[in-house]
């Protein structure tokens, strides 16, 4: 006897499961990369990848050579020193995608006194002046940048000043009343 269609039976077939995000096909891509367990108040979707899987990383998202979304703006790169971490220097890549105006943020973590970072600039030629500034500030030097020197503190400044263990100075002001 022929099967009546689920329609006719009253039987509902379960929706197809949805489609892998951007976050978990990258986690799937790169092995050891991880979802940060804190949440983000704007509500980008987040990953953390090792130091030296950044660079591809970046381009698997912009070039997508799976037919996936394409990430073809690099909006910011920044900086954020965490002194009570294992691995204190974060480092964090806020791409969009233009064409259904789609964010994702990459984190990379490192340690040491001198971290170290692949630079995106092969990637992305925006990335040379925020990978500067991520520089001078906090210290992290990011290998293959083709000019990677300070851009906001002089030349002969020590140290980098948005460390959170940077010595505070100051300079006192007198105040004349007249």
């Amino acid at each position: 006897m022929a099967q009546a269609p689920a329609q006719m039976t009253g039987e509902v077939e379960p929706p197809a499961p949805p489609p892998p995000t951007d976050v978990e096909l990258a986690i799937e891509r790169y092995p050891g990369a991880t979802v940060p367990q804190w949440r983000h108040a704007d509500g980008i979707p987040t990953f953390r990848v090792a130091p030296g899987q950044v660079r591809d990383t970046i381009a698997w998202l912009r070039h997508r050579p799976d037919g996936g979304r394409r990430y073809d703006m690099l909006v910011d790169i920044s900086g954020s020193h965490w002194p009570e971490r294992p691995e204190p220097f974060e480092v964090s890549y806020l791409l969009h995608a233009l064409e259904d105006d789609h964010r994702i943020r990459v984190k990379v973590t490192t340690g040491g006194e001198m971290p170290v970072i692949p630079s995106v600039v092969p990637v992305w030629a925006v990335a040379n002046w925020p990978e500067r500034e991520v520089y001078d500030m906090f210290g992290v030097t990011f290998t293959d940048h083709p000019d990677l020197r300070r851009i906001i503190t002089p030349n002969d400044w020590e140290g980098h000043p948005l460390r959170k263990d940077f010595p505070l100075g100051e300079e006192p002001v007198e105040f004349q009343r007249p």
